[in-house]
């Protein structure tokens, strides 16, 4: 493949011969200039087939991965605690480094579509443990506390810790075991990885020697949270609004199931992926047009379905009130305007086309 030129602020290139499998060559190259890469796919699958080819082609590469929920628009079901822990954990990092570079960022459409959180949250709520460092571990405990983290006797599920003495147990969601902090004072001496079922180390797991140890959720049910939903339903939905399951489990700071629905109502502001990446190059995948106007037209249709049946009930249980679309999502005007203002990438396995548009071809085919 050939080199790629610098690609300017506001303009949009087409990468041709990028074939299925390519991308990450594609990526890698962009990535030399050292600012970061924003990678959009169309959907899951081309993310992780991207995330596993870097791993092969491009090791050293800084890659993070932001999914979206595995749920749909205004469903009942709350997103995966994995997928949000890993959701949590790339927003984190790129809040803690801002400005640092040479990243490269995979999100899907649905991923980048959808408004989150704002760095603030994530830098107010997001502990760096290291072993050998010092920290106190009540203070520890008050940040897990503020985090979202369930206080349990015995460690089982994300989400959960547990302190015994100097030891605390913790279940970061974007791990895939729970760990043991052993604490001498105020010094992290270890973090080991244990089997929740057994409570024993694993002992062919590698001991972190640094964790960035962020919120649960997005949704954090505190004090200000709590009272910015109440006040901000009754504005949107009015009185009877105070009726409703989910209004009245928020207002004693409980957590329901599907509550992520209502993120908007949560907090102060939310922002866009874009935000946490104010430099990014953005690189669109051959597909991303037709997921864009699926997606945009899902959010829309699901909308319009419970608006539909929102009054027709009179059984609490089952009533849902959802937030407009404008309040959860970016809507198309946005998407253009956020690319607008970057430069961006568009992939396609075919020549570059030669009509004068700015283009380069990397010289890659299809193989058979």
């Amino acid at each position: 493949m050939i080199n790629i030129p610098a690609l300017a602020t506001g303009t949009r290139t087409t990468l041709g011969g990028v074939p299925n499998g390519a991308e990450a060559l594609a990526l890698a190259r962009l990535a030399e200039s050292g600012g970061d890469v924003l990678f959009v796919a169309p959907d899951d699958r081309v993310l992780a087939q991207t995330a596993a080819a870097l791993a092969f082609f491009a090791p050293n590469l800084a890659c993070l991965q932001f999914p979206a929920w595995d749920c749909l628009p205004y469903d009942r079901v709350s997103p995966n605690s994995g997928i949000v822990g890993r959701r949590l954990e790339c927003l984190g990092r790129l809040a803690g480094d801002a400005g640092k570079g040479g990243r490269i960022i995979l999100a899907t459409v649905s991923g980048v579509l959808q408004r989150v959180p704002a760095p603030t949250v994530l830098a107010a709520t997001t502990v760096e443990l290291k072993a050998g460092a010092r920290i106190d571990p009540g203070e520890m405990i008050r940040a897990l506390d503020h985090a979202g983290y369930r206080r349990a006797e015995t460690v089982m599920e994300p989400g959960e810790f547990a302190m015994r003495g100097g030891i605390v147990d913790v279940f970061p969601p974007a791990t895939e075991a729970p760990l043991r902090l052993d604490f001498f004072g105020d010094e992290l001496e270890t973090m080991r990885p244990f089997d929740p079922a057994s409570q024993r180390s694993l002992a062919d797991a590698v001991p972190p020697k640094a964790l960035l140890l962020g919120p649960v959720s997005e949704v954090l049910l505190d004090a200000d949270a709590i009272s910015r939903f109440r006040s901000g339903y009754r504005a949107m939905f009015g009185a009877s609004g105070a009726d409703d399951p989910l209004y009245e489990a928020v207002s004693a700071g409980e957590r329901m199931i599907g509550m992520e629905h209502w993120l908007p109502l949560y907090h102060a502001d939310l922002v866009t992926l874009f935000d946490y990446l104010p430099e990014a190059m953005v690189v669109l995948d051959q597909d991303v047009a037709g997921a864009l106007e699926a997606r945009l037209e899902l959010i829309v249709e699901y909308f319009q379905a419970r608006l539909e049946v929102a009054g027709k009930t009179s059984d609490d249980a089952t009533v849902y009130r959802p937030v407009p679309p404008a309040t959860l999502f970016l809507d198309e005007a946005e998407w253009e305007a956020a690319l607008g203002k970057r430069a961006v990438a568009a992939l396609t396995p075919f020549s570059a086309p030669s009509d004068g548009s700015a283009s380069v071809d990397l010289g890659g085919t299809r193989g058979r």
